[in-house]
């Protein structure tokens, strides 16, 4: 078996194997809409984004059930490809500002730990603690779900992308990390909204968003300082930070098309001024999502 067969096989361990369902954040919605430029040239130059290009886009809900809830306390996530030629740009960023794992065994062992128990009816909080005990970098990600409410609607999410991507900046390389911030922020529900709304509210939050107009991020490069990790995507940048602006993203209207649904939203396809991140993960990610999409349908 694979090591990457493995990282499939520890998702479906953990949430079920599900016909025509991607393995991870199976619950989701397509959608389309635009990139807009900043009115200022920005300091970081990247030709795609110099001009307006379209987005094909996947919002969802993580972990590997069909049927999760949306007010489940686990990240949200955008799949997002700018342009549609071969040097257009994709990415897949989540809710959290960073990840569970850093490398292929430990994303199998996190999702070990979490495996539901038939005794318990759940994950075993001892397997949990004691995972975490030995591998405190996952513990930030798991902090930052505990401490942040599920969003109201997609459009009130923050979205990171975790891996640090490197750029030719004015003065040399360097190395950033991508942030959409939402125009209305971030908005989480209360505790009146998660007892009342539904387990599949995201829809109908977004669809009453777009009906009154677009939903729109500031898509941003949060350039790392000379103390961050840039090859572990579980760390935190902490402190503050230099921000590039490259412009908005905007979502008008959802995509009912069945090729959006399927769309496979794999960050190696990146425009050549933008070098690969150097971490564990990203290059695990292709050769997965290419294991989990011949699975769909077997």
């Amino acid at each position: 078996m694979t090591q990457l067969a493995k990282l499939i096989d520890a998702l479906n361990g953990t949430f079920g194997r599900h016909k025509g369902f991607r393995a991870s954040h199976a619950k989701g919605l397509a959608v389309t809409g635009r990139f807009i430029p900043t009115v200022n040239a920005p300091s970081v130059d990247i030709p795609l984004l110099r001009s307006e290009q379209p987005i094909s886009a996947r919002f969802s809900v993580g972990g590997g059930k069909p049927n999760m809830s949306d007010k489940s306390p686990s990240v949200r996530g955008i799949g997002i490809a700018i342009g549609d030629k071969s040097d257009g740009w994709t990415m897949a960023l989540i809710s959290a500002p960073v990840f569970f794992a850093n490398s292929a065994e430990q994303f199998v062992d996190f999702l070990a730990a979490r495996k539901p128990d038939p005794e318990i009816g759940g994950p075993n909080p001892e397997k949990v603690k004691a995972f975490n005990a030995a591998n405190p970098n996952t513990v930030p990600h798991q902090e930052y779900l505990k401490a942040t409410a599920p969003c109201r609607c997609y459009s009130n999410e923050n979205y990171h992308s975790g891996h640090a991507y490197g750029f030719a900046g004015p003065d040399g390389p360097l190395s950033a990390r991508i942030f959409l911030e939402p125009e209305a922020g971030r908005i989480g529900l209360t505790e009146d909204e998660k007892s009342t709304y539904s387990d599949d509210f995201l829809f109908d939050t977004l669809l009453d968003k777009l009906d009154g107009g677009p939903a729109r991020w500031t898509m941003k490069l949060v350039l790392a300082n000379s103390g961050d990790v840039l090859d572990d995507p579980t760390t935190p940048w902490d402190g503050e930070h230099q921000e590039v602006t490259l412009g908005t993203i905007e979502i008008t209207q959802i995509d009912e098309n069945e090729a959006g649904q399927k769309r496979v939203y794999d960050p190696a396809r990146m425009p050549a001024e933008v070098t690969a991140p150097q971490d564990n993960v990203f290059g695990l990610r292709s050769p997965a999502y290419a294991v989990s999409v011949a699975r769909r349908n077997e």
